[in-house]
């Protein structure tokens, strides 16, 4: 029995690390807590400075305050203002509630809290190391709440060896402050990276004028505004233009009740709205803010309080649904929309226009007519026309016979005909090319006669700041001009003529995006968003000559299937299922 291992209580400093890890996973979360608690203590002005370098983090509000004789109440375990009864747990309409944070961070950190309360002479401090209280005394008289963290997880060195780069978790806790800045946009942030006073936020009379703080003017003319309304709930917020998308959903905000959150319903049923608003693989901008009566949310899911689970999903994914395709002057129907041209498209059928369909109520009989006597015979089944996915390598034989919607290149081969469309195929054949050149640090560069400005979100400027030597290796020449600006002065040859500044931002978001992918695979997916750039676009016209050529070029690639993203390069018609569709 000596050798088995037997039940044990834990250490009250063990049991508070470990429920520490819960709500403290990094340094964001951390900012992500203590702005929460600003909030809740109806702050106007919060300003969040961070020093990684230096581990340190100091949140400082306007707030109501503490009062003085309930200072060790706040770092205590289970310490709270926002609840009294079990019956309130199922009604929350703040931020926190558990008492969980001030003490979760205090357990693995130095934390100094000061404070006094609205009203009062004389405030308060407390000094609390690993859990342990150092320091009680007096503190100045100045309103509100200031936090300051030092040396987090310097007595959990585990958790510390799993934390990312300095950039990576910056990056975290700029989305953590962005978040809530516009979670609540008549509140004034300031935010200060290293020294650097990085972000100026004043209040904003809505989201609209708070997206352009953020994101700039031309970013939010790019918005629709989402307002809806169903009853007691109400679906309200910003959805981009079906022009305005991304690769990824880092331009995707949810919130319920005003508190940030990550939920799979809300994500899908946002899908479901732009289903046929922006193309297949790419992301929609969305800032969604649902209003939802307390008691049919339960915040009470998840020990951080990202997740929460509703009481009748299917009601709200409608209602966001019907929401975003209103803002859109699209159909409120929930239902999904399925296009046909998408179900299949290696066993593809042109199907005819339903009788009357966009046609006046007046006229509609008189055209179901026509359209009877133009229909085939029912006796007469009418074959399927069936595309066959092929690679793009083609043989010697193969004759360039045209160009179809300046967009699709048809060539005869053999017995078959082979449509590809060319900017997958340029782009193939790019980024197989600027691959190579990357792996042999030999990319082609022009320097710009005139150095061409750019300017970036916060978020977007941590990644530019931070990876300047990445864009060198990808043929960049970058270089900071003030706090969000960055003068490029050389860019890769392939990308002459084209947009620098968006494609910089572009990249930037690829970096942010795709911060705990491994690297390789991240300046992969870089390299694949200058190849898009740079290649051959849809309405680009092409002479003969030019589509043997680019033909050529893929027959060469390693790759000749799909472009980067996946899209397939090529199919193929039969010979034989032409006549046998035309009844030869």
């Amino acid at each position: 029995m000596d050798s088995l291992a037997r039940i044990k209580i834990l250490s009250p400093e063990l049991a508070s690390q470990i429920a520490a890890g819960e709500v403290v996973e990094r340094p964001a979360s951390v900012v992500k807590e203590l702005v929460e608690n600003a909030l809740d203590a109806k702050s106007s002005l919060i300003e969040v400075e961070v020093s990684l370098k230096r581990r340190r983090i100091r949140i400082k509000d306007n707030g109501d305050g503490i009062a003085a004789g309930e200072i060790e109440l706040a770092v205590a375990r289970h310490g709270t203002s926002k609840i009294g009864s079990l019956d309130d747990i199922f009604g929350i309409g703040t931020y926190g509630f558990r008492g969980e944070a001030l003490p979760s961070i205090a357990s693995v950190s130095r934390l100094t809290l000061s404070s006094c309360r609205r009203g009062e002479k004389t405030g308060r401090m407390i000094v609390v190391e690993g859990g342990e209280t150092l320091k009680v005394q007096d503190a100045p008289a100045l309103q509100g709440t200031e936090v300051l963290v030092e040396n987090l997880f310097y007595n959990t060195p585990a958790r510390r060896k799993f934390s990312r780069s300095e950039a990576t978790e910056m990056g975290h806790i700029t989305s953590r402050v962005v978040q809530a800045a516009l979670a609540a946009p008549m509140v004034r942030f300031n935010f200060i990276k290293d020294g650097k006073r990085v972000m100026e936020l004043p209040p904003a009379a809505t989201l609209l004028e708070r997206v352009r703080q953020v994101f700039g003017a031309d970013y939010a003319d790019n918005l629709v505004e989402i307002n809806y309304a169903d009853f007691d709930m109400k679906v309200n917020g910003l959805a981009g233009k079906p022009h305005f998308h991304r690769a990824s959903a880092i331009d995707q905000y949810f919130f319920i009740n005003r508190r940030p959150v990550k939920d799979a319903l809300v994500r899908s049923a946002v899908l479901r709205a732009f289903d046929d608003l922006v193309p297949r693989g790419r992301k929609p901008v969305v800032f969604l803010n649902l209003e939802l009566p307390v008691a049919v949310v339960d915040v009470n899911v998840h020990p951080a309080k990202a997740e929460v689970r509703l009481a009748d999903p299917s009601k709200v994914a409608d209602a966001i649904v019907r929401g975003i395709r209103k803002a859109f002057g699209k159909s409120s129907s929930a239902s999904p929309v399925v296009p046909v041209a998408r179900q299949d498209a290696r066993n593809f059928r042109p199907f005819p226009t339903p009788p009357g369909e966009g046609v006046p109520p007046e006229n509609r009989e008189a055209f179901a007519r026509a359209f009877e006597l133009w229909r085939p015979p029912a006796a007469v089944p009418m074959e399927q026309l069936k595309l066959h996915s092929a690679h793009g390598r083609l043989s010697q034989s193969a004759v360039a016979v045209g160009q179809v919607f300046k967009t699709f290149i048809m060539f005869e081969e053999g017995e078959r005909l082979v449509i590809m469309d060319q900017h997958t195929v340029h782009e193939r054949v790019l980024f197989e090319r600027l691959m190579k050149r990357y792996l042999s640090s030999s990319i082609e560069r022009q320097g710009l006669l005139v150095p061409v400005t750019v300017s970036a979100d916060p978020k977007k400027s941590d990644m530019l700041r931070s990876h300047i030597k990445t864009f060198s290796s990808l043929g960049w020449e970058l270089e900071e001009f003030g706090q969000s600006d960055f003068i490029i002065r050389q860019v890769p040859a392939v990308l002459v003529g084209k947009d620098y500044r968006q494609i910089a931002l572009d990249i930037a978001e690829t970096l942010g995006s795709n911060r705990d992918e491994d690297f390789k695979d991240v300046l992969a997916d870089c390299i694949s968003r200058i190849a898009c750039r740079a290649a051959i676009k849809a309405g680009d016209e092409l002479g003969l000559g030019e589509m043997r050529d680019l033909a050529q070029e893929l027959a060469s690639a390693e790759l000749p299937y799909t472009c980067p993203h996946g899209r397939p390069i090529a199919f193929t018609i039969p010979k034989e299922e032409l006549k046998k569709y035309f009844s030869r």
